[in-house]
């Protein structure tokens, strides 16, 4: 190692302690920066929520100043289509009148035939189907009288039974009497 002389040491202990001073700066200095850093963050964050509320009311305002205006519009254009279709109808029913009255004879014998040829497939399949109707009926009542029959054919076989079982009780007790009435003689 080489020695200092004592001003080169003064110099270097001078050097030292601006360097330090220079550390402690730069140490307060990027506190600083990273307060502000941290301050700033927070204030374009409150500045962009502010900005989006903001662009949010605004775009609702749009929304309420533009929305009568493009009703109106599409009033307007409605009117129009709606007063065009109604001329449209108008001349069609002309055009269809005049062919109807051209044609009207050929045209109401083929509707006749037309119609009567449905009418007779329809009258078919209507009576068909009442004729399914009624059997379908007619077979549910039956069976519903039979079940009905049955079951009181039912009570009254067991009330019968229980009749004859009762007299034919009765009938060996009196013979049973008889026999001892015949005994003790």
């Amino acid at each position: 190692m080489t020695a200092f002389s004592p001003e080169e040491e003064k110099k270097a202990l001078a050097n030292l302690k601006v360097l330090a001073e220079l550390k402690k700066k730069t140490e307060i200095l990027s506190e600083h920066v990273e307060n502000r850093k941290a301050a700033l963050e927070e204030e374009i964050e409150e500045s962009l929520h502010e900005a989006i509320a903001n662009a949010r009311d605004s775009l609702e305002r749009v929304q309420e100043n533009i929305e009568p205006k493009i009703q109106k519009i599409v009033e307007e254009r409605l009117d129009v289509i709606r007063h065009q279709m109604d001329e449209w109808k108008f001349e069609a029913r002309q055009i269809v009148e005049e062919t109807i009255d051209k044609k009207s004879d050929a045209l109401n014998q083929k509707l006749l035939d037309a119609l009567e040829s449905r009418i007779q497939e329809k009258t078919s399949k209507a009576l068909a189907e009442l004729k399914s109707r009624v059997k379908e009926a007619v077979a549910e009542q039956i069976e519903s009288s039979l079940k009905t029959l049955k079951d009181e054919t039912k009570r009254g076989l067991a009330k019968t039974r229980a009749l004859a079982f009762a007299g034919l009780g009765l009938a060996g007790v009196a013979l049973v009497g008889v026999a001892i009435l015949w005994l003790a003689k």
